[in-house]
């Protein structure tokens, strides 16, 4: 594939981003060292997250309170996004589990007057099977895709999928100790080569992710306890991404 993106200095072909999540915690584990790689540089990125992810689990009650969860992530959030130095970000007022229940015309129009505000070349979202199978996460891909007509948009769109190889030697190992893909058997799993963007972070941004996902101790801290030092690279160090028709 000619045009394949392999290294951050490639991802300037991307344009303008425009990041379209769920929930806190998303754009790091997916995407953080593409978006980091972009603003390196000097792209422009815009996140977007859907819910301040108030539904998510916490594994010390008394440190993260789940009746506080979602001001606990939010103020999470915003230092990951410091850490990988985007900063446009924008909240959608909507409630953690329940993205599958917003009126889709509105959460469309919504993406729309965003998409026409910044007009990005690049939107980077879930796909259709949310990688993890989450109601929410399909919900944004829905509305990231309809907001894209709605704008009358040439902006390209990419969806975040796993490698075979990534998922087999470190991705399916960790699901058996944190259930990262708890809604779904396996993720989409798409060979590199297939890929359009099959990304290759270096050691600098590899560490600028890790700084980033550690900023987000309630959710990642099982996470990053499960995914020892020398595997971390194999882990998080490769972020992958098709193409939409």
């Amino acid at each position: 594939m000619a045009s394949q993106i392999v290294t951050p200095q490639q991802v300037a072909r991307l344009g303008t981003i425009l990041a379209v999540w769920a929930h806190p915690d998303d754009e790091t584990f997916v995407a953080g060292g593409l978006l980091a790689s972009a603003i390196k540089n000097g792209q422009r990125v815009v996140c977007i997250t859907a819910t301040r992810g108030e539904q998510g689990k916490t594994s010390d009650e008394s440190r993260w309170p789940h009746a506080q969860m979602g001001a606990i992530r939010a103020k999470e959030l915003q230092a990951a996004l410091q850490e990988l130095g985007v900063a446009e970000h924008h909240w959608l007022p909507y409630h953690d589990g329940h993205c599958a229940d917003v009126d889709q015309a509105e959460a469309t129009a919504t993406i729309s007057e965003f998409i026409k505000t910044y007009r990005p070349d690049s939107i980077i979202t879930f796909g259709p099977e949310g990688l993890t199978g989450h109601p929410d996460h399909r919900a944004v891909c829905r509305w990231a895709s309809q907001g894209v007509k709605a704008a009358k948009s040439k902006a390209t769109i990419y969806h975040v999928v796993c490698e075979p190889r990534q998922y087999k030697e470190f991705l399916m190992p960790l699901n058996k100790q944190v259930n990262i893909f708890f809604n779904i058997d396996k993720p989409p799993l798409v060979r590199a080569a297939n890929c359009a963007i099959a990304l290759q972070l270096p050691p600098e941004i590899i560490e600028q992710k890790r700084r980033a996902l550690a900023a987000m101790p309630s959710q990642m801290e099982p996470v990053l306890v499960a995914v020892p030092p020398a595997k971390f690279a194999g882990t998080f160090g490769q972020e992958y991404f098709t193409l939409v028709q």
